[in-house]
């Protein structure tokens, strides 16, 4: 692999507080249903359901925001080595107020459709858009869209053909 330009993931904290968040409101909801059964059958499961909805997306959360996101000479992958997308695949990196991208993140176009994915957190894909972002800093994610949008320059043509010129450490 080359050499890491910038890496994305989820402290700790981020990581801890948004899990005791949605399981705080799971256990809640599913005390009220438990303690407070309303009159109707309807509104009770789907009250439960929701709970149950919300332990299985903090179960999902935990475990995506372990990984990382990393950019290298040769594109984005994920810290377990799955490919997102390379330079040449790019046509934009969308930060802008309007776009719908992840909070605290960015939105890279691609010329290609990818396949649909999603790690609550840290990113999804959806035709030919990746999302990155949400529980990630947003000055960690703000240099990396920095990053992308300089390599996709002539610029950056230049600093990955000297990057390939060099031999790694």
């Amino acid at each position: 692999m080359a050499k890491e330009l910038a890496r994305l993931d989820v402290s700790s904290f981020r990581r801890t507080l948004g899990v005791s968040v949605q399981v705080i409101l799971a256990v809640f909801l599913l005390f009220t249903v438990a303690t407070n059964p309303t009159t109707s059958a309807f509104w009770s499961l789907a009250l439960a359901a929701f709970g149950f909805g919300l332990l299985w997306f903090a179960w999902r959360f935990w475990h995506a925001t372990q990984h990382s996101l990393i950019l290298t000479g040769d594109g984005l992958f994920d810290s377990d080595g799955k490919h997102f997308c390379s330079f040449d695949e790019i046509t934009k990196v969308d930060r802008g107020l309007f776009a719908f991208r992840p909070s605290s993140g960015f939105l890279i176009r691609l010329n290609r459709a990818v396949p649909r994915g999603w790690a609550p957190g840290l990113w999804w894909s959806f035709g030919k858009s990746i999302g990155i972002g949400g529980a990630t800093s947003r000055p960690a994610g703000k240099q990396m869209a920095d990053i992308l949008s300089v390599m996709l320059t002539e610029r950056g043509a230049e600093i990955l053909k000297m990057n390939e010129d060099k031999p790694e450490d």
